[in-house]
């Protein structure tokens, strides 16, 4: 990640990565509870928000916080074996946040929200010139509706 500029600034992140999770329906629920609530603790000490999308076969998330608090975590996030393959797409600097109350918001089905996505969506937008707005379009899409 490159170094903060202005450490009273407030950064946001996006990334994605390819899901290493696997097994039955209710194992990948369970690890992804866990997960999702393993992050809600942290980024709740750490005054980090944001939100995670899982479509099955990649994860996508946005943090946003402090940009040491970010990346710490982020770090840990690089560390972690339930992923691969993972990309930053983008970091910069925000005057606010975009997901503000939400510890760690969180969206996996998104059959009834407009969306037709492909199992391959994330892979697909880095093909397409690393772009984050895809990936933070739909997120905002799904907070409207949550």
């Amino acid at each position: 990640m490159p170094p903060a500029q202005n450490y009273g600034e407030l950064v946001q992140i996006v990334y994605i990565s390819r899901s290493l999770v696997r097994g039955t329906t209710a194992e990948v629920a369970a690890e992804l509870a866990d997960i999702l609530a393993v992050s809600r603790q942290h980024n709740l000490r750490e005054d980090i928000t944001g939100a995670l999308f899982f479509n099955g076969r990649g994860f996508a998330q946005t943090l946003e916080g402090a940009p040491l608090a970010i990346a710490d975590c982020y770090a840990r996030i690089l560390r972690d074996k339930r992923h691969e393959d993972v990309r930053l797409i983008q970091h910069e600097y925000i005057g606010a946040r975009g997901f503000a109350g939400w510890a760690m918001a969180y969206f996996a089905d998104v059959g009834g929200a407009g969306f037709t996505l492909s199992p391959n969506f994330l892979h697909e937008i880095i093909a397409r010139n690393a772009d984050a707005a895809p990936v933070l379009e739909l997120m905002r899409h799904l907070m409207r509706g949550a």
